[in-house]
């Protein structure tokens, strides 16, 4: 997901980092704001309490 410095909440979940970079790159132009490509650490689903940890294997993989 991109999110755009003091904007509002992200709406579109991106299938790949590469996509994810090109729409913050596109919207960092468009609106002169910072953009931030954002990065899941953990997932929980409440119903079932489960607990995932979603951080790539390779720390290089990270967006930031």
């Amino acid at each position: 997901m991109v999110y755009l410095e003091n904007q509002q909440a992200p709406a579109y979940k991106h299938e790949t980092l590469k996509s994810a970079e090109n729409e913050a790159k596109r919207l960092s132009k468009i609106h002169k704001l910072k953009a931030y490509v954002l990065c899941t650490i953990k997932s929980y689903e409440i119903f079932e309490f489960l607990e995932k940890d979603c951080r790539p294997e390779n720390v290089d993989d990270l967006p930031f």
